[in-house]
């Protein structure tokens, strides 16, 4: 119930509605300039509407629309224009346009205005108009038109047009708040509680005799698709595995220490060092401040002290610390034991007053304290290259002309061949074997390609396994014969056939509980030996709110149902029928869940907003008067379609 109401805020007409008055703007004054202005007389070619004095033309509705079908691009990348405007995207463009002007020319007339600072404050807050050091940047805001193709009028008329619609919608829609009493009658909905039976009629009890010859072929040629194994194909492939290049991958002593030179700085002694300390202007007070904390007081609060913030820097390098203040901060803090304070120095921000808190050394390493990190090292970086090496040989030689067979002895790799198999690499006559990312990858490339073309080196598995790939032949899609599937297709015969009377049974019992037999007596009469029904029932709201969790058919059913009535549904999982009869009804009182009263307002309440926007526009249209060229926009419509070729 409440998710009804949610929909229809989310309807077109109140999307349109929203777009015009919150959403245009979404860096939306991106729109194309509104010419034409007070140009009176008929609709000629070049003009789709006529709105009160404006005019809106026709190269101006077909920009709108370009930037309207990119914009829908971007949330969905398959859409094609034929899609866009079939979908009514152009109408609702050129609604979204004759709107917006009907509103602005009503709006100015009831007193409403916009500044020129009121459009400078918008655009100066536009973030993308700002630069690095967050304020209004006027080259960054130049060069949005340029991209645009837009001028500063342009941007500047949209912009003023959204923000007189904004001021006079918002106070009508915006803060809009369902009565109470229009709220009580579908919040008592909500708790109204109903009662009633679910009786299963299963596929199971009404299988009824094995199907004859005559009854299978017909469904069998009737299901044709259903039985067709689609395109299967034999490829030849050679793997190239890592593996094979790693054990030749031995680095030489020499090798080694150019390697551990290489990366020497790496391996020297390092010291870091945890500061706090505290900027100062002058030097005097700078060694004052130093002599305090050598006394004994917290560097903190001898700042504070002192009108300034201390702060810590942990884990300083020698070289990093130079960079953030000076070398001689530095020299003058490394110089330092730990728990001291330094000698006062200076860097282009003032004069440093420096307690090392803590002093961490790292010893360096030898050439063989590391060896085993760069052997490792060393072998995947010469496996690596000898793989690559390995794969260009391969490619120039196909490149040369080589054939499948040709490359495989002249590479000395082993050639192997697929079994059938389909695009994801499943053998059909092995369903149950699995599908390795060597044979996933193979027949992704051997799908790729034709028997006709050259041979190709795929890679398998990143940075593991390239493979040398050929499609050999391929098995056009077919159905299974009949007699090798036989027993599938009598499977699926029965069940069908079950499925089908099971419905029919359903819709036979509930036609007598509708006519005011006992729904046991009704299926007794079915004939067939069925469960017994079982009570189901709760309040809507409760219902409703277990059905955004999991579908239940059954209950939203009994809530649609007349008292003393019955309906056949079928099962969701396709296992037979039900019937659902409803016995008893308790209507619903909320008149003292004052909660339940307000929830539902707030449910109620977008949408009465935007029922009074509605009324607003339609209102300003009819004062102002609206005249859209139906010719013009199917022209423009079949000009969309017929210029996207490909699409």
């Amino acid at each position: 119930m409440l998710d009804s109401f949610r929909r229809l805020s989310k309807s077109k007409a109140g999307a349109i509605l929203f777009a015009i008055f919150i959403g245009a703007m979404a860096l939306g004054f991106a729109a194309a300039d509104i010419r034409g202005l007070g140009i009176s007389g008929g609709i000629g070619r070049d003009t789709v509407a006529k709105v009160g004095r404006e005019q809106i033309g026709y190269n101006e509705l077909r920009d709108r629309v370009q930037r309207a079908f990119e914009s829908a691009r971007q949330e969905n990348p398959t859409l094609t224009i034929q899609q866009f405007v079939r979908q009514g995207g152009v109408d609702q463009v050129m609604q979204q346009m004759a709107d917006g002007l009907a509103l602005e020319q009503f709006a100015r007339a009831q007193g409403f205005g916009v500044s020129r600072k009121m459009e400078d404050a918008q655009i100066a807050s536009t973030p993308i108009f700002r630069g690095l050091d967050g304020k209004f940047d006027q080259s960054a805001f130049e060069q949005f038109l340029q991209r645009q193709r837009l001028s500063e009028k342009a941007v500047r008329a949209d912009l003023a047009r959204n923000m007189l619609i904004q001021q006079f919608l918002l106070p009508a829609s915006g803060g809009s708040i369902a009565p109470a009493q229009l709220a009580l009658p579908y919040a008592s909905m909500l708790q109204e509680q109903r009662q009633g039976l679910l009786l299963r009629v299963p596929a199971a009890a009404l299988k009824g005799a094995p199907p004859t010859d005559a009854e299978l072929n017909g469904f069998y040629q009737k299901n044709r698709a259903r039985y067709t194994t689609p395109e299967r194909r034999i490829i030849r492939y050679a793997l190239i595995q890592r593996a094979a290049f790693e054990a030749a991958a031995q680095p030489s002593e020499k090798d080694i220490a150019d390697a551990y030179n290489a990366a020497k700085a790496d391996y020297a002694p390092r010291e870091t060092r945890t500061i706090s300390e505290v900027i100062i202007q002058s030097e005097a007070d700078a060694k004052a401040l130093a002599a305090k904390v050598s006394g004994g007081m917290d560097i903190a609060a001898a700042a504070h002290s002192a009108g300034l913030e201390a702060r810590t820097l942990n884990d300083q390098s020698r070289d990093a610390y130079a960079e953030a203040s000076s070398a001689a901060v530095a020299n003058a803090v490394f110089a330092t034991a730990q728990g001291k304070v330094a000698t006062p120095a200076r860097s282009g921000l003032g004069w440093h007053v420096a307690r090392v808190d803590k002093v961490i050394s790292v010893p360096g390493k030898t050439i063989d304290q590391v060896r085993g990190d760069l052997v490792a090292k060393l072998k995947k970086t010469k496996a690596d290259e000898a793989m690559a090496d390995a794969v260009a040989k391969l490619e120039d030689s196909i490149a040369d002309g080589a054939t499948f067979d040709e490359v495989v002895a002249s590479a000395k790799l082993q050639a192997e061949a697929t079994p059938p198999l389909l695009a994801d690499g499943r053998n059909p006559d092995a369903p149950a074997a699995p599908v390795t990312p060597e044979i996933a990858g193979i027949a992704k490339a051997g799908f790729g390609a034709d028997p006709n073309d050259d041979p190709t080196v795929e890679q398998i598995v990143a940075g593991q396994t390239f493979a040398l790939v050929k499609p050999d032949r391929v098995n056009a899609a077919a159905p299974k014969p009949l007699a090798q599937i036989r027993d599938q297709v009598a499977a699926d015969f029965i069940a069908e056939r079950s499925l089908a009377a099971a419905g029919t049974a359903a819709q036979a019992i509930a036609a007598k509980v509708n006519s005011g037999m006992p729904i046991a007596q009704a299926a007794s009469a079915a004939g067939v030996a069925l469960p017994a029904a079982t009570s189901i029932g709760g309040r809507r709201g409760e219902m409703l709110r277990q059905a955004q969790q999991q579908a239940k058919p059954e209950l939203d059913t009994l809530f649609t149902l007349g008292r003393g009535k019955a309906r056949a549904i079928a099962a969701p999982d396709k296992s037979g029928w039900y019937v659902v009869a409803l016995q008893t009804v308790v209507p619903g009182d909320a008149s003292t869940q004052l909660p339940l009263i307000q929830a539902t307002q707030a449910q109620f309440s977008p949408v009465l907003g935007q029922e009074y926007g509605q009324q607003l526009a339609a209102a300003a249209r009819q004062t102002v008067g609206v005249k859209i060229s139906p010719a013009a926009v199917a022209r423009l419509k079949s000009e969309l379609i017929g210029n996207t070729p490909g699409q």
